[in-house]
């Protein structure tokens, strides 16, 4: 009789543990499941109607040309006529230093001059940056910008 419960007992743990792994597992694809996207069945491609997004042309520069010990300097901006967004430039001799910031400027429009909040000594500045900040036309809302990396060779 002893016999007898006692392999009761050990079928029954078996049948627990079993049991209880199963219910685990089944959780676990249940979870699984639950990611998967409801879609559609493929029939081939599609043809998507896509307006082109308006995109803003960023004029680079490797380096910039200033004189030296001179808050007067002459420069080429611009803001490419085909944007439909305002810019507004900074010019940058470190990550620490403005030298120079510009109003907003209209698509199709330049600056050729500026004058420098300071003079700059001569050498090569290797963490120059000139940053590009956009802005609607209509309510003058950001838009994304630009950071150009490059060199002011100062003379």
């Amino acid at each position: 009789m002893k016999k007898k419960t006692i392999i009761s007992a050990i079928v029954l743990v078996i049948v627990l543990v079993c049991g209880y792994f199963l219910f685990q597992h089944l959780q676990q694809e249940e979870k699984l499941l639950a990611d998967v996207e409801s879609a559609e069945e493929w029939t081939g491609e599609r043809q998507v109607s896509r307006e082109p997004s308006p995109t803003i042309e960023i004029p680079g520069f490797d380096s910039i040309p200033l004189k030296a010990d001179s808050t007067q300097q002459q420069v080429n901006f611009h803001n490419p006529k085909n944007n439909t967004c305002y810019f507004k430039l900074s010019l940058w001799r470190d990550p620490d230093t403005k030298l120079w910031e510009s109003k907003l400027l209209e698509p199709g429009k330049a600056i050729y001059d500026l004058t420098l909040n300071q003079a700059v000594a001569a050498g090569k500045y290797d963490q120059a940056m000139l940053k590009y900040e956009c802005f609607t036309l209509d309510k003058q809302e950001p838009l994304n910008g630009s950071e150009i990396n490059l060199t002011l060779n100062v003379q």
